[in-house]
């Protein structure tokens, strides 16, 4: 199976964004960090009766856009890992603020006080098939981080557990240095080096490569 992949580069932070039709009346979107006027054109002209929200993690440069998102289209499912729940939800910015605090980035938070987040409405757990997609939960830059991995269509959403030529920080709230390794040893032995990585932010890259790039490192 192929998937019509738009890239939306959103949010403050410009995170790719991944959108695409899972079938002639609902479409995927994963990694909302906004709702840019680029991507609020793709969803009206695609004009979806419904949305499958698939968050990768909790922080708020992927989740920034989801109170305008979930406005435009109430009928939606917004699917996170049970461990990143706290990012989401009306008391979420409490979270938000312990996490980002050190970065002293408080001001891209205030919007939250006049829209909050919205709650999930559905959570992840290992192993789980979502929209086509096996769920592998990936720890380490959050505790709730995963990827979505297709293994026929040969692509793997790597959120920010992995990028081109590199991997998340762990020095944010429930970052664990160890575990994203762990992490990223499993990607590499378990995924066929084929698979195309659409990470959360940057290029494209495959799991071939960045298994012969950073694996030496692990």
């Amino acid at each position: 199976m192929e998937y019509a992949i738009e890239k939306f580069e959103t949010g403050y932070l410009m995170v790719n964004t991944w959108v695409f039709p899972l079938n002639e009346t609902d479409v995927a979107v994963i990694d909302p960090g906004g709702f840019s006027s680029e991507l609020e054109a793709y969803l009206q002209q695609r004009n979806p009766q419904h949305l499958e929200i698939m968050l990768t993690h909790g922080h708020f440069d992927h989740v920034g856009g989801l109170p305008e998102l979930v406005k435009h289209y109430p009928d939606h499912r917004l699917w996170i890992h049970r461990a990143d729940a706290a990012y989401l939800g009306r008391d979420a910015k409490k979270t938000h603020e312990q996490c980002f605090g050190p970065l002293r980035v408080q001001k891209i938070l205030e919007p939250l006080d006049q829209m909050p987040l919205p709650d999930a409405t559905n959570y992840y757990n290992e192993g789980d098939s979502v929209n086509g997609f096996t769920l592998l939960h990936t720890p380490g830059h959050t505790q709730g981080s995963v990827c979505l991995w297709n293994k026929e269509a040969g692509i793997l959403f790597s959120g920010d557990t992995l990028f081109y030529g590199s991997r998340g920080r762990t020095d944010l709230l429930g970052g664990n240095e160890e575990q994203i390794y762990q992490s990223l040893r499993r990607l590499f032995a378990s995924l066929p080096a084929e698979t195309k990585v659409y990470s959360g932010h940057g290029s494209p890259t495959s799991i071939g490569f960045e298994k012969q790039f950073q694996g030496r490192f692990l």
